[in-house]
């Protein structure tokens, strides 16, 4: 037999005598071994959550991926090929697969001339 079952099965027979031993004795509590008198069968090592609340764990922050000082470099030159094409400034963002941010971050940085609209 599988020992979980045994162990809950033992568990489940401690709760019945607990239950005879209360009754028995007209609903007064009987020196009962701590913990077998409860109608969960929770293991006796695991503590209840406190007020019925369970620990919720934080949400991790996520941070995007980190680029390079030589990878800045290569976007900006695929920025210009980009205009030179007619795109604007979002479509080229979203051509090269980056945030609008980083588009207008580059400009800057590298003062290139690339204006908002085509």
């Amino acid at each position: 037999m599988d020992p979980a079952i045994e162990k809950s099965t033992e568990r489940q027979s401690a709760l019945d005598v607990a239950k005879a031993a209360f009754f028995a004795a007209n609903g007064s509590i009987q020196h009962i071994p701590r913990g077998i008198g409860k109608d969960s069968l929770r293991p006796p090592d695991v503590p209840p959550p406190r007020y019925g609340y369970g620990r919720i764990a934080p949400v991790k922050s996520k941070r995007g991926r980190i680029i390079t000082a030589a990878e800045k470099e290569a976007l900006a030159a695929r920025l210009m090929e980009c205009k030179a094409a007619g795109m604007s400034r979002y479509k080229a963002s979203k051509h090269l697969k980056i945030s609008e941010t980083l588009c207008r971050k580059l400009i800057e940085a590298h003062s290139l001339d690339f204006p908002a609209s085509g």
